[in-house]
């Protein structure tokens, strides 16, 4: 942030917690520093100094951890999005055009393959 002295650093699923955001612990441990130092002390050695802050930072995820962009299956007005995932913020101008395009024209440009709900169903049993 802005004006406040130090280095941000962050390990994305270190350590591949999952669970209800209620049931999750939001406070750091000494293994969660541990894991972001040794990152640190690899990429940024003269960076390893006192930590002057430590928090975590919980998120959403798809189970293939990709966004949901689609419309709605059977109501093709209705636009769904979840840009999150952890890293859903470094897309938005992108994810806006998407959703902007399936809001006005229905479809988009863009291949949103990947971000469509229909690869959440299950399989047929054959």
């Amino acid at each position: 942030m802005w004006g406040i002295p130090g280095f941000k650093i962050g390990l994305y699923h270190h350590f591949h917690e999952t669970g209800h955001a209620d049931e999750l612990s939001r406070e750091p441990t000494p293994a969660d520093e541990e894991a972001l130092r040794k990152g640190i002390r690899h990429m940024f050695p003269d960076a390893d100094g006192p930590t002057l802050r430590l928090a975590a930072c919980l998120f959403t995820n798809t189970p293939d951890e990709h966004f949901v962009i689609d419309t709605l299956p059977g109501t093709p007005e209705v636009v769904v999005a979840s840009p999150c995932s952890g890293h859903g913020f470094k897309f938005a101008s992108v994810v806006g055009e998407a959703l902007a395009d399936l809001a006005t024209e229905g479809s988009s440009q863009l291949d949103l393959s990947l971000f469509d709900m229909k690869r959440f169903e299950e399989a047929p049993v054959a």
